[in-house]
């Protein structure tokens, strides 16, 4: 067997894995009545944007479509299509291990330089009708994200290797702020019609990924590693389903022996009642589950950045309604998944203290969120303002 066929046979698996995951939520009814159409629809707005450019384009900088683009080239992972049972039998089958993840590694390389073409394709009509963009500057602008998403991609390969997850967090952290300011500086040349140092500055990422990468694929010491970064890729959007489907989310198992914040588990209030009791222990709950903080702050991001990225006004409202209504909403199923969930706690759901400490924490937490969302959108209006972005 050659390492392409086998390459081969296991990417086909793969398109039909995803395919059967894909059918598994969009069944006939799903497609005939929202995906087809949807997909009209959005051909005939794109369709639109090159009649006509749309007015919420106008005052939006051409640096937050660079600086979306940048965030895109952070999507994206090598596959190295590795299977538990290499272990046994293909590790030892050295030349045909090597060249499959060779293709495997090739495959992925030119499968996120098409997606970052396919987004480049989609903001066309704005590049060329709003910010009227020769087409050396949009190949220049292409040329470059392909090679920061390839270099992206080699360095979070090192990331994820990082065992302690504060510190992969920190790292991952620096990094994303260190590759803005880089890519800032990159806008600066291109935005100024430098289009060469860009093309020499891509040559460079290009030349130092292709040395990672060649360094990478003659390594087996990993194949643990590429196991587990093999199993995330092909189980990322059954993930993605769950985090849209609240009544069958999971949430994260924490491997910690003993949680980061209230690890002695000392009484938040001194006054002990039925329902200062089922606050503290909702909160405590609420604050030692990653997954409920994530989402917490998920829902408040979202919504500042599109109540200052939208400029019409009506949108701006619009998004606010949204936000108070899926806070509220989200809210108030944590409680009911985090308390009811318990059999010690879900004998009390029919008492009045029950309804009353759950009200107090849902509209405390709202609150919260409002005043949180509140002062995100001022501090940037105010930055923006500053800085005469979004004509704030």
């Amino acid at each position: 067997m050659r390492s392409s066929s086998l390459f081969l046979r296991r990417l086909i698996n793969s398109w039909k894995y995803q395919f059967g995951i894909f059918r598994s939520i969009a069944d006939w009814t799903i497609m005939v009545y929202l995906i087809v159409p949807g997909a009209v629809i959005f051909g005939m707005i794109y369709r639109s944007w090159w009649l006509e450019t749309p007015e919420w384009i106008a005052n939006l900088p051409m640096f937050l479509l660079f600086f979306l683009l940048y965030i895109f080239s952070w999507l994206g992972n090598f596959r190295p299509f590795i299977q538990e049972a290499d272990k046994v039998f293909l590790v030892k089958n050295k030349s045909l291990y090597l060249g499959m993840r060779k293709w495997g590694f090739g495959y992925s390389l030119f499968y996120q330089a098409v997606s970052t073409g396919a987004m480049i394709a989609l903001l066309l009509p704005f590049l060329k009708n709003s910010y009227f963009l020769q087409w050396s500057q949009i190949i220049a602008l292409l040329i470059f994200f392909i090679t920061l998403k390839w270099a992206i991609m080699t360095v979070s390969n090192y990331l994820k290797r990082i065992e302690g997850k504060f510190r992969r967090y920190v790292i991952g952290f620096l990094l994303f702020v260190l590759l803005s300011w880089f890519s800032q500086l990159v806008y600066s040349l291109w935005n100024s019609g430098a289009d060469f140092p860009v093309y020499m500055i891509s040559a460079v990422l290009l030349s130092g990924t292709l040395t990672r990468v060649s360094q990478m694929l003659k390594r087996i010491s990993a194949v643990d590693f590429e196991i587990m970064l093999e199993q995330e890729e092909k189980t990322k959007y059954i993930k993605w389903i769950f985090m849209m489907s609240p009544e069958i989310e999971k949430p994260a198992i924490s491997m910690r022996t003993k949680p980061l914040l209230f690890r002695n588990s000392r009484r938040i209030f001194k006054k002990r009642t039925p329902i200062t009791g089922l606050i503290e222990l909702f909160i405590k709950i609420f604050i030692r589950n990653p997954s409920y903080i994530f989402s917490y702050f998920q829902i408040i991001s979202v919504s500042a950045a599109g109540i200052i990225s939208i400029p019409p006004l009506w949108i701006k409202v619009i998004v606010s309604g949204v936000f108070l209504f899926l806070m509220y909403t989200w809210l108030s199923i944590t409680w009911d998944k985090a308390i009811m969930s318990h059999p010690f706690t879900k004998k009390y759901s029919e008492k009045d203290f029950y309804f009353t400490a759950r009200n107090r924490t849902v509209m405390a937490l709202f609150f919260l969120a409002i005043l949180i969302l509140g002062l995100i959108v001022s501090v940037l209006t105010i930055i923006l303002a500053r800085f005469s972005i979004l004509g704030a």
